[in-house]
């Protein structure tokens, strides 16, 4: 009976954040032959340190994920869903987003220097603050998105971004 209530704890706890458990416990002994696409959905991952190499993120899912003031620079997260997925203050520096869903995710102060958003969907997304230097915007869709007080400067492919009106929903 005292492991059944021990399982019963530890389950709410885990889906408190709704992140698939078995991911979620073998994040950190994942290694670079790590397979795709995880599902960290809504997981709280603003604790976790993350190395380029050690951790296979591209398709991952990570919708709805807490990635606030993590360090994600030089990460492949090439075809990822990081759509309404927290990334205030996060560092993405030479990250590959490469076709990256990112609608509706907060990116308010997060540094993008250099990082590689081509094909990426920035639909509504809050890039308020945001250091986009040098980064690569080709074909990048930005329909919606705020960017008051971001920096854009050097960034290529500029002419390539996709910006139509839409309506954001909060």
């Amino acid at each position: 009976m005292k492991n059944l209530i021990g399982f019963g704890l530890l389950f709410f706890t885990v889906m408190g954040y709704a992140a698939n458990p078995i991911d979620l416990q073998k994040l950190p002994q994942l290694e670079a032959s790590s397979p795709k696409g995880l599902d960290l959905s809504h997981a709280d991952l603003r604790n976790r340190q993350f190395t380029p190499g050690k951790i296979n993120l591209q398709y991952a899912n990570l919708t709805h994920a807490d990635l606030s003031n993590v360090n994600l620079g030089k990460m492949d997260l090439s075809y990822a869903d990081l759509s309404y997925a927290n990334l205030e203050n996060a560092k993405l520096d030479q990250a590959n987003l490469t076709n990256a869903n990112l609608s509706h995710a907060n990116l308010k102060g997060a540094t993008l220097t250099q990082t590689n958003l081509s094909n990426a969907d920035l639909t509504c997304t809050n890039l308020n603050n945001a250091d986009l230097t040098k980064s690569n915007l080709l074909k990048a869709n930005i329909s919606g998105a705020t960017l008051i007080n971001s920096l854009t400067t050097d960034s290529l492919n500029g002419e390539s971004v996709i910006s139509n009106p839409v309506i954001c929903n909060p």
